[in-house]
Protein backbone atom coordinates (compact mmCIF):
# COMPACT_ATOMS: atom_id res chain seq x y z
CA UNK A 1 0.00 0.00 0.00
CA UNK A 2 2.40 2.66 0.83
CA UNK A 3 4.19 1.47 -2.03
CA UNK A 4 1.05 2.22 -4.50
CA UNK A 5 1.23 5.80 -2.59
CA UNK A 6 4.55 6.67 -3.40
CA UNK A 7 4.48 5.61 -7.18
CA UNK A 8 0.93 7.92 -7.30
CA UNK A 9 2.49 10.71 -5.40
CA UNK A 10 5.76 10.34 -7.34
CA UNK A 11 3.74 10.56 -11.26
CA UNK A 12 1.77 13.54 -9.58
CA UNK A 13 5.52 15.06 -8.47
CA UNK A 14 6.96 14.79 -11.60
CA UNK A 15 3.40 15.64 -13.99
CA UNK A 16 3.57 19.01 -12.12
CA UNK A 17 7.35 19.67 -12.34
CA UNK A 18 7.10 19.19 -15.77
CA UNK A 19 3.80 21.36 -16.08
CA UNK A 20 5.71 24.05 -14.37
CA UNK A 21 8.83 23.80 -16.64
CA UNK A 22 6.35 23.87 -19.37
CA UNK A 23 4.47 27.26 -18.48
CA UNK A 24 8.08 29.18 -17.43
CA UNK A 25 10.39 28.21 -20.24
CA UNK A 26 10.16 29.65 -23.88
CA UNK A 27 9.49 26.46 -25.80
CA UNK A 28 8.29 28.16 -28.25
CA UNK A 29 10.39 31.12 -29.17
CA UNK A 30 9.78 33.47 -32.35
CA UNK A 31 11.86 36.01 -33.58
CA UNK A 32 10.80 39.44 -35.68
CA UNK A 33 14.17 38.95 -37.41
CA UNK A 34 14.41 37.86 -40.98
CA UNK A 35 16.78 34.82 -41.02
CA UNK A 36 14.49 32.69 -39.55
CA UNK A 37 16.77 32.07 -36.22
CA UNK A 38 15.77 32.67 -33.05
CA UNK A 39 17.51 35.28 -30.54
CA UNK A 40 18.23 32.16 -28.02
CA UNK A 41 20.17 30.82 -30.70
CA UNK A 42 23.60 32.13 -30.80
CA UNK A 43 26.19 32.00 -33.29
CA UNK A 44 28.87 30.69 -30.61
CA UNK A 45 26.27 27.41 -30.35
CA UNK A 46 26.39 27.30 -34.02
CA UNK A 47 29.94 27.15 -34.06
CA UNK A 48 30.49 24.03 -31.43
CA UNK A 49 28.52 21.92 -34.33
CA UNK A 50 30.95 19.77 -36.54
CA UNK A 51 30.82 20.54 -40.48
CA UNK A 52 28.83 17.58 -41.56
CA UNK A 53 28.71 18.10 -45.09
CA UNK A 54 32.30 18.68 -44.89
CA UNK A 55 33.40 15.53 -43.06
CA UNK A 56 30.46 13.93 -45.63
CA UNK A 57 32.51 14.64 -48.34
CA UNK A 58 36.02 14.05 -47.46
CA UNK A 59 35.19 10.54 -46.01
CA UNK A 60 34.05 9.63 -49.54
CA UNK A 61 36.50 11.56 -51.93
CA UNK A 62 39.16 10.48 -49.63
CA UNK A 63 39.20 6.59 -50.71
CA UNK A 64 40.08 8.10 -54.53
CA UNK A 65 42.66 10.73 -53.50
CA UNK A 66 44.49 8.35 -51.57
CA UNK A 67 44.40 5.46 -54.50
CA UNK A 68 45.42 8.39 -56.98
CA UNK A 69 49.06 8.36 -54.72
CA UNK A 70 49.52 4.61 -54.96
CA UNK A 71 49.60 4.65 -58.68
CA UNK A 72 53.42 4.73 -59.97
CA UNK A 73 52.83 4.70 -63.62
CA UNK A 74 52.64 8.15 -65.15
CA UNK A 75 49.85 7.27 -67.65
CA UNK A 76 47.80 5.80 -65.38
CA UNK A 77 48.15 8.54 -62.66
CA UNK A 78 47.18 10.96 -65.39
CA UNK A 79 44.26 9.59 -66.64
CA UNK A 80 43.41 8.67 -63.06
CA UNK A 81 43.82 12.72 -62.06
CA UNK A 82 41.50 13.66 -65.44
CA UNK A 83 39.17 11.28 -64.18
CA UNK A 84 38.87 12.29 -60.55
CA UNK A 85 38.41 15.60 -62.04
CA UNK A 86 35.70 15.30 -64.50
CA UNK A 87 33.68 13.33 -62.04
CA UNK A 88 34.57 16.14 -59.26
CA UNK A 89 35.93 13.21 -56.77
CA UNK A 90 38.86 15.96 -56.57
CA UNK A 91 37.70 18.93 -54.58
CA UNK A 92 39.06 22.05 -54.39
CA UNK A 93 40.76 24.20 -51.94
CA UNK A 94 37.97 26.83 -52.10
CA UNK A 95 35.33 25.40 -51.48
CA UNK A 96 33.13 26.89 -48.90
CA UNK A 97 29.98 26.87 -46.74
Amino acid sequence: MKMAISFIAGIVVCGSLMFGAKTVLPIRAESDNQSGTTENITQSFLDLLPDIEKIYRESLTMPFVEAESKIYDEDIAEFYGKLLDNTGLRGTDDETN
